[in-house]
């Protein structure tokens, strides 16, 4: 993904605007209560100058999740990862605080943990992702280095160069907040900061325990082939389960569906569906593999909330278990999907844990054999002239409730605010 900020901005009265590809109005259609909404224009799920409009005016400044903290337990672990075509460091620095930094080398631009050797068929595909453990992070191209804090520490053959002070020069370090275990990075200096603004959904998960549980290694889908509010859409709504899913998510129907108010104040939009029994499952049996969190209520366990803390993070959980989707846009029809389960300590050390848990994917597979190419096929149908702004159903709320999250940022930025 290439961006060219000029075509999206312009300049009225000293005040920086962006220029937005679609008529407010229009936009505007979609941000009404859920029974007089409409769908957003097909533009915004398939056009360019649209795309470089809405990363401006939505992802660069607003709290971005980049995984978890689980991720990186030890002092020097670290991994990759790019948001916005900026490639990112996350790591655990000496004082066991977790740092997100810039990953590009302060002296010629190389990434610094892209591997210099690699196979031949690779040589001119980007750059994967890493991680791993070190002390240091060594550019390969000329051996700059830099501690845990992105300090450079090393600089061969700098000595007659005027005016060179290694102490001054440091990979630009982004503004980052800890949630439930969530990192986040905002690419704004001037954001509000996040958890303030997750107070409610605080009270709403308090019993599932979040902070405690731990994650497995995440898994990473690059190229997705539908724009990334396919993914949100289709992971919020509620209308879709007894209908894409029938039999399989039976236990969990449509009719269950329950969302919470739209705060304009809020940080997060979130409901849950009231299963036919406790304890149920994303699995052909229906019922959780796991051993029940101990601090839910009743009630609790006869719900399956979902979660989004836009514009990256969903978290889906069950009566014994979580999970987690990093969605990260890199087009105006792709975008990277990472994934993972979060689990109590104590689940991860039973003795049939990894029978378990690969029963447990096994049965998220069967709702991925429906939703993604259900997702890929609503791409295609975006890029129709024939795409339609249809009309919503109750059990779709939290659709237009999406829509106006989006449409209150498309708007400042339209009028400088951003």
């Amino acid at each position: 993904m290439v961006r060219d900020e000029r075509a999206t901005m312009t300049q009225v009265e000293g005040v920086e605007r962006a220029r937005c590809p679609v008529p407010l109005e229009e936009l505007e259609r979609s941000a009404k209560p859920f029974n007089e909404a409409v769908v957003l224009p097909r533009a915004c799920y398939t056009d360019p100058e649209f795309f470089e409009f809405e990363a401006s005016a939505v992802w660069e400044h607003e709290w971005i999740c980049v995984g978890c903290a689980g991720m990186v337990p030890n002092v020097g672990d670290f991994y990759t990862i790019t948001v916005l075509n900026e490639p990112l460091i996350v790591v655990r620095n000496k004082e066991r605080d977790v740092k997100v930094v810039s990953g590009v080398c302060r002296h010629r631009g190389m990434v610094i943990c892209a591997p210099a050797d690699r196979p031949e068929e690779e040589w001119t595909a980007p750059p994967p992702e890493t991680s791993g453990n070190c002390s240091t992070f060594r550019c390969p191209y000329h051996w700059w280095t830099y501690d845990l804090d992105g300090l450079l520490v090393g600089a061969p053959a700098m000595d007659r160069t005027t005016d060179f002070d290694r102490s001054q020069i440091r990979l630009p370090e982004l503004r980052t907040e800890l949630w439930n275990g969530f990192v986040f990075v905002n690419l704004d200096a001037a954001a509000a900061p996040l958890a303030p603004r997750l107070g409610s959904l605080e009270r709403f998960l308090e019993n599932y325990r979040l902070e405690g549980m731990q994650t497995v290694e995440p898994y990473t889908v690059p190229d997705v082939p539908f724009n990334w509010k396919i993914m949100v859409e289709n992971f919020m709504e509620g209308y879709h389960p007894s209908r894409l899913h029938k039999g399989i998510h039976d236990w969990a129907p449509s009719e269950g569906i329950s969302y919470a108010p739209y705060a304009e104040d809020g940080a997060a939009l979130y409901g849950f569906m009231e299963a036919v029994h406790p304890d149920g499952g994303f699995n052909p049996t229906a019922k959780a593999l796991f051993p029940p969190i101990l601090t839910l209520t009743d009630a609790e366990r006869r719900r399956v909330p979902f979660v989004y803390v836009p514009p990256s993070l969903l978290i889906g959980l069950q009566s014994d278990s979580a999970f987690w989707f990093v969605v990260l846009p890199t087009g105006p029809e792709t975008h990277t999907l990472s994934m993972a389960y979060l689990f109590p300590p104590s689940t991860l050390e039973l003795p049939d844990f990894g029978d378990r848990l690969h029963a447990a994917i096994a049965g998220v597979g069967l709702f991925n054999n429906q939703d993604l190419p259900t997702n890929t096929a609503i791409q295609k149908g975006m890029r129709s002239r024939f795409a339609p702004r249809g009309r919503y159903s109750w059990q779709e709320e939290v659709l237009s409730q999406f829509n106006r999250w989006l449409v209150t940022r498309y708007r400042r930025a339209v009028d400088g605010l951003a």
